[in-house]
Order: C-alpha cells, then sequence, then structure tokens
C-alpha cells in the first residue's frame, strides 16, 4: 500500500451541467513518513479538485462499468 495510488470521485446530483464532484488522488495510500517526512505523501501526486469534470468521469465510470459487467464486445479491454 505504500507504493500504491488510489482515487475517489464522489459526486452530488445527477444532471451533466449542474452536477458537480469532488475528486482526490493520494499516493501512497499508506503514509510512508520514511520517503515523505514531513506529510507521509508525496505532494506532486497527491491532489484534490472540485467540479463539473469529476462528475462526468463519475458518468463515465459507471456507464464502462456497467458495459464490462454485462460482458459486451471489447470488455477486456476495459481497465479495471
Amino acid at each position: 500500500m505504500a507504493e500504491m495510488a488510489a482515487a475517489c470521485i464522489a459526486s452530488e446530483g445527477t444532471h451533466p451541467f449542474r452536477g458537480t464532484a469532488a475528486s482526490m488522488i493520494v499516493f501512497p495510500v499508506a503514509p510512508d513518513y520514511e520517503r515523505h517526512p514531513e506529510y507521509g505523501r508525496d505532494l506532486d501526486y497527491t491532489m484534490g479538485e472540485i467540479g463539473v469534470a469529476g462528475h462526468w468521469i463519475k458518468i463515465l465510470l459507471h456507464h464502462l462499468f456497467l458495459y464490462k459487467a454485462r460482458l459486451r464486445p471489447g470488455w477486456p479491454m476495459i481497465p479495471e
């Protein structure tokens, strides 16, 4: 976990233009105070953002997940 990144998108609303989302990326997942002594995380790769772009990504991920779950053509090419 000290060498993995995690991403999270929490959306609010269902309208594609008025909805919003909070998106964040944390690296590493488990804080590593030996490599990053001040905060335990690499601040070049740890970030957060609020806005419509995260909402669109959440919609896209939702539809890709359903496409893959239904084993549609080309589903193995969609990453986990």
